[in-house]
């Protein structure tokens, strides 16, 4: 079985390629078992962590869809502090791991990554 991370740089800056990260990242998981998928991560990084600020956006809802259906979505703990996220961010559901250690893992455990 794999491993899917789908790694969302992208916010409003470019809505079309977070939106699609964030899209597929869904379909994904819900055909998991269809196609012999373990399991389905995401992780928000930079301008895509962002909409973690922005819980009432289109990208924002996306995000606690993902959240809600039973997907990890992970962020950049080092960036959710700087930017005074931390706090909106737990409450969100979005569990804080510094970058290098998401990366990391995601080597040790034999992810798929794919960035948008």
């Amino acid at each position: 079985m794999a491993k899917i991370a789908v790694v969302v740089l992208s916010g409003q800056d470019n809505p079309g390629r977070a939106k699609a990260g964030l899209h597929v990242a869904k379909r994904m998981y819900d055909a998991r078992q269809e196609n012999g998928i373990d399991g389905v991560e995401v992780f928000l990084f930079t301008q895509g962590l962002r909409l973690v600020g922005e819980p009432e956006t289109e990208l924002g809802e996306l995000i606690h869809e993902l959240i809600e259906a039973g997907i990890v979505v992970g962020g950049c703990s080092n960036q959710l502090n700087d930017w005074g996220l931390t706090d909106v961010a737990a409450r969100f559901g979005v569990q804080a791991e510094f970058a290098r250690d998401a990366f990391s893992r995601y080597a040790r455990e034999g992810y798929t990554v794919m960035t948008f």
